[in-house]
This record gives structure tokens, C-alpha cells and sequence, in this order.
């Protein structure tokens, strides 16, 4: 059985994305293993890892939206926007309220501009923004246009002897959104600063079911490349006649009525041939997928 797939990590809290790539390339005995989505340290949940030709989903599966629980702390600023990072400002939230908690997140939702935090993994002259802080420059990220599709607040509790404000929330939002920018703009909007303490994905696209690094170990199992690619994508079918032509890169008619955008290709026999784009029913590839090919 070829390595070619897909693995769903529920990356627990203290290990890089990197960290986790790694131990799964000691698992599955290959080093060909990549992941789609960085998280942070202090972040769990849902890190989607490829396998094999598995890794050349991982593009296409980093762009689609996410879903987040996290707790933003109100009151507390720190350098890096979350709880790993040096506490830089603290005012009293204690007096914040629940209606201007509301009030003000109205603000984010939908399309909205974000400065990413200064700490992240985004490249600025082909370095990582983060290691260019650490190495001592002053970094100011652009902004960038994010869609919070949905963000709802599930929970608001005042810890009086901190004089905070705990705000849990489930966000639901575009590739690209840093959760902990938005804890530090909503607690800049409420004068009183903010960062993040928890931060949980619960889901990536269309998947949300995980497995613990410790239960992989045990029995190293992914989703198969074919699986991988019905599940996340929109399908077709490709008569007998056109399979040939897909597999060799060509242009091949859909023959159904597809819907446009990604969607994935495969032969009669199940394997899957491509990742194509779906232009007035034409299958255009933009991956193939040939064994031996990388």
C-alpha cells in the first residue's frame, strides 16, 4: 500500500506545526510529510498533515476556512498577542460590560482589515516574521483582508482579583485570520487591550474528526489520497473514454454538470487522476496525479 494521503492531527498544546511534521515522518518511516495551516504553540486541534502525493493537496486544503473556540483575555496586552508572549500594558476591564462587549465585536464580523501579530510565521524577504523580531528589527506586517463568517461569544466571566475580562468565543473565518489579532483589536477597541490565552482549531474545510499524536504512534493509519480528495472536494467521474487525457495533463470535458472551482477527478476504477478546475465544464488540471510523479 503506497504512503499517499492525508493524516488529522489534534496537535496538543507545546509542539510546533514542524515538531509535529517531524514525529510524523518517524511514524510513516518517509520524509515526505507536510502540513497545511500553521498553529501556533499554545494552539490544539486540527492540524491537517500530507503524505506522500498527500502533500500536494496541502496548498489547496490551506486555503479553505476554518473553525476556532479560543478565550480572549481583556485588559492584559503582550507583545506577541497570546499567553507565551512579555506582558506589555494592563488597564482595569473590570468594568467593562457585556453590551459593549457585543457592541464592539459586531465590528469584526464579515470582511474585515487585520494587521497580522508581528511573532507570525509570515515570511517578510523570505525570513519568518517571527525570526526577524527575535533577532531584534521592528516589524510592522501589512494589513490584510479577512471574512469573519461567524463569531460568536459563548461566554463572558469577570475575574475581579486580575481585573479581566475572559471572553470565550467560536470563530468561523477565511484563511489567513490570526485569532489572536482579533483578541488584541477588540481589547484595543474596548481601550483596555487584549490577547489571547486559549486558542483550539475544531475544524479545517470540510474535516473536523482528529486523532491524538499518542493513538498515531500506536497504530499509524491516514485517509487514502482518493478518500482524501472526495471528501474535500467536489467530484466527478471520467468515462472510460477521457481517463487517458486527464492522466496525462489535457484538457477533458466534465461530464456532469459540475459545480465551477476545485473539484476532483477520478477514474472509473475509483483512483483519483486530478485536481482540476471546473471553467464551463471543462476540466482544467491543476495537479495530476501520476504515481512516481513529483
Amino acid at each position: 500500500m503506497s504512503l499517499d494521503g492525508i493524516v488529522l492531527i489534534d496537535k496538543p498544546q507545546g509542539p510546533t506545526s514542524h515538531d509535529v511534521v517531524a514525529r510524523a515522518r518517524r511514524i510513516f518511516n518517509t520524509r515526505k510529510v507536510g502540513h497545511a495551516g500553521t498553529l501556533d504553540p499554545m494552539a490544539t486541534g486540527m492540524l491537517v498533515l500530507g503524505i506522500g502525493r498527500g502533500t500536494r493537496l496541502l496548498g489547496y486544503l490551506a486555503a479553505n476556512d476554518k473553525e476556532y473556540v479560543a478565550t480572549m483575555r481583556l485588559g492584559v496586552t503582550t507583545d506577541t498577542d497570546d499567553a507565551q508572549g512579555t506582558v506589555m500594558f494592563q488597564a482595569d476591564a473590570s468594568h467593562i460590560t457585556e453590551a459593549q462587549i457585543l457592541e464592539v465585536v459586531r465590528d469584526f464580523r464579515g470582511y474585515i482589515s487585520q494587521r497580522p501579530s508581528s511573532v507570525s510565521a509570515i515570511k517578510v524577504d523570505g525570513k519568518r516574521a517571527y525570526a526577524r523580531v527575535r533577532d531584534g528589527e521592528e516589524i510592522e506586517l501589512p494589513l490584510r483582508e479577512v471574512t469573519i463568517q461567524d463569531l460568536e461569544i459563548t461566554r463572558i466571566v469577570h475575574v475581579p482579583e486580575l481585573n479581566v475580562v475572559d471572553v470565550d468565543v467560536r470563530v468561523v473565518c477565511s484563511a489567513g485570520t490570526y485569532i489572536r489579532a482579533l483578541a488584541r483589536d477588540i481589547g484595543a477597541q474596548l481601550n483596555v487591550g487584549g490577547h489571547l490565552t486559549y486558542l483550539r482549531r475544531t475544524r479545517s474545510g470540510h474535516f473536523s474528526q482528529m486523532v491524538e499524536l499518542v493513538a498515531l504512534e500506536e497504530s499509524p493509519t491516514f485517509i487514502p489520497l482518493a478518500q482524501a480528495v472526495r471528501q474535500a472536494f467536489p467530484s466527478v467521474d471520467l468515462p472510460d473514454a477521457d481517463e487517458n487525457r486527464a492522466r496525462h495533463g489535457m484538457r477533458v470535458p466534465s461530464p456532469i454538470d459540475a459545480a465551477s472551482g476545485l473539484v476532483g477527478v477520478f477514474a472509473s476504477n475509483g483512483d483519483v487522476i486530478a485536481l482540476s478546475e471546473n471553467v464551463d465544464n471543462e476540466l482544467v488540471p491543476v495537479v495530476v496525479f501520476v504515481h512516481g510523479q513529483e
